[in-house]
C-alpha cells in the first residue's frame, strides 16, 4: 500500500489512533501495569484490549512479555515469527504453532483495535499464518512419511515440496480475508505424475494419513488452545472420497460432474502449502 515504508519506520505508539473503552476496568488496569514505562497511550490500548476481550487478557497475561520486546516493530515481529513457524521440528509442532497462532492473534489484536494496521494487514497476517502452520504441518508430516518408506520413490530432500502434495485455501483463506473466527477451508490434492502407476495406491494412503494428521494437528483443542479449526469438505464430492485426492481426479469431477457452486468456489481459491508450483499448475487447468 502507499505509504506502508513510512508506516514501518514509525513506533507502534505514534500510530496508534484509537483505543477502546473497557467493560472490565479492573482486569484492563492490571494488564496494563506490565506496561508501566510504555507510552500512556500504549496503556490505555493495553488496558481498553484486556478489559474487553477475556480472551485478549488471556493472551496479555500469557505473552505480554513477548509482546513488550517486539512492540515498537509489529511489522518486522510478524514477520520473524512466520519465520520461526517454517524452522519448527515436528516434535515441536503442536505446541510451537500454538503459541505462533497466540503471538500474531495479540499482536493483530493490539493493531486492529489501536488503528496500528488496515483491514487488509489484519486479515493478510491471520491468512498469512493459516498458510505458514499449514506449510509447515505438510512438510513435516510428510517427511515422518518418506522416512517410515510410505511414499514411493521420495527421498528426503522431497519433503521440502512435500513430495507433489498442495494444500489449495479456498474462501475467506484463499482471498486473505481471514477474521480471528475463521476456520479454514482446505481441498488437498497431490501431483500423480510423480510416481509410478503401480504405486499410485500407497502414495494416496500416505497423502491421506498426512491430511488427517494436519487436520487433527491444527484443530485438537489443547492445554495451549488450537490453531485453526480445519475444514476439508470442499473437495470433490466429500462423502465419498478421500480426504486428499490426485489433481487428475480433480480435474475430471470438475469436468465432467462438477456442480456450479463448485466450480465458483475456486475464484478465490489460492495453492497456499506444500508444492505450490503444482498446486498453482492445478489452478491454472481448471
Amino acid at each position: 500500500p502507499e505509504g506502508a515504508d513510512h508506516s514501518r519506520a514509525m513506533t507502534f505508539s505514534s500510530r496508534i489512533t484509537r483505543t477502546p473503552t473497557p467493560f472490565d476496568s479492573a482486569l484492563g488496569a492490571d494488564s496494563a501495569q506490565a506496561f508501566g514505562d510504555f507510552d500512556p497511550i500504549v496503556r490505555e490500548l493495553v488496558a481498553g484490549a484486556a478489559g474487553c476481550s477475556p480472551y485478549l487478557g488471556g493472551l496479555l497475561a500469557r505473552d505480554g512479555a513477548w509482546l513488550r520486546d517486539i512492540l515498537d516493530t509489529p511489522d518486522a515481529a510478524l514477520e520473524a515469527e512466520l519465520v520461526a513457524i517454517a524452522q519448527l521440528t515436528l516434535p515441536e509442532l503442536a505446541s510451537g504453532l500454538r503459541q505462533a497462532k497466540r503471538r500474531i492473534a495479540l499482536l493483530a489484536g493490539l493493531a486492529d483495535l489501536g488503528g496500528v494496521w488496515s483491514l487488509e494487514q489484519i486479515t493478510g497476517a491471520l491468512a498469512r499464518l493459516a498458510d505458514a502452520v499449514v506449510d509447515v504441518s505438510l512438510k513435516r508430516l510428510v517427511g515422518a512419511e518418506i522416512a517410515r518408506g510410505k511414499v514411493p520413490g521420495q527421498v528426503a530432500d522431497d519433503a521440502e515440496t512435500a513430495a507433489g502434495m498442495v494444500s489449495i485455501a479456498m474462501g475467506k483463506g484463499g482471498a486473505y480475508e481471514l477474521n480471528y473466527s475463521s476456520d479454514i477451508d482446505l481441498i488437498c490434492l497431490f501431483d500423480e505424475t510423480r510416481f509410478d502407476p503401480d504405486n499410485f495406491h500407497d502414495a494416496r494412503s500416505a497423502f491421506v494419513r498426512v491430511t488427517r494428521k494436519m487436520a487433527a494437528l491444527l484443530s485438537d483443542l489443547t492445554g495451549d488452545g488450537y490453531v485453526f479449526r480445519t475444514d476439508l469438505r470442499l473437495r470433490p464430492d466429500p462423502s465419498v472420497t478421500p480426504v486428499c485426492l490426485s489433481m487428475e481426479a480433480a480435474e475430471r469431477y470438475y469436468e465432467s460432474v462438477g456442480r456450479t457452486w463448485e466450480r465458483a468456489a475456486y475464484i478465490k481459491a489460492r495453492a497456499s502449502a506444500g508444492d505450490i508450483a503444482a498446486g498453482e499448475g492445478f489452478l491454472k487447468t481448471i
